[in-house]
């Protein structure tokens, strides 16, 4: 991980059901409409929510509060989506950046400049300072998003390339929410694992 020994700006709500702030909402936010995967998630609203601290646990779905949202992060379903419903932060696949604030492209790679990390990009992508790190999906790829758009995007270390991945972060949950339940050992249609 880039930054050891930080504090944790970014809270956790530990009980999915009790009732906080982060069910307050009536719905999850789109940046597309209400189309496809996202509908769906639409008219479940809060039980989504609910669905995800089931399947990845109580502490689980990571939640961040204003503080922790870069200037650039202007785009407003984003900020509600995760501020509201959140995102796993251990989606297996996906590892969500949790050690501090969310940063732009440009401030992660100014941090591990700093600390003399060997696996620096020879470019960064147009806009850098634009797209925001939500996390890792494996050795030299990460997730951004857009934060203007609300776009999520792949972008790789490696190559330097950056590509289109989801509509928004409410598709991107949906996709780690179902992703993982195909995956959890026993968990069946219509039963949960016990």
């Amino acid at each position: 991980m880039w930054c050891r020994h930080l504090s944790v700006a970014a809270r956790k709500v530990r009980n999915a059901g009790d009732g906080s702030r982060a069910h307050a909402h009536g719905g999850l936010m789109t940046t597309t409409g209400t189309t496809g995967i996202a509908a769906r998630t639409t008219r479940t609203g809060t039980a989504f929510s609910l669905a995800l601290a089931r399947e990845f646990g109580r502490g689980g779905v990571y939640r961040f509060e204003e503080l922790d949202f870069p200037a650039t992060l202007t785009h407003e379903p984003t900020r509600r989506f995760l501020s509201e419903t959140g995102l796993p932060e251990d989606g297996g696949v996906f590892t969500l950046d949790t050690e501090l604030p969310l940063r732009t492209l440009t401030e992660y790679y100014a941090y591990a400049w700093d600390f003399g990390d060997g696996c620096l990009p020879q470019t960064l992508p147009a806009h850098s300072d634009r797209l925001i790190r939500l996390g890792s999906l494996f050795d030299g790829n990460s997730l951004l998003v857009h934060g203007t758009t609300g776009e999520v995007l792949h972008w790789n270390d490696w190559t330097s390339t950056l590509r289109p991945l989801n509509a928004d972060v409410a598709t991107l949950a949906f996709a780690l929410w179902l992703l993982h339940r195909r995956t959890t050992p026993g968990a069946v249609a219509g039963i949960e694992p016990a």
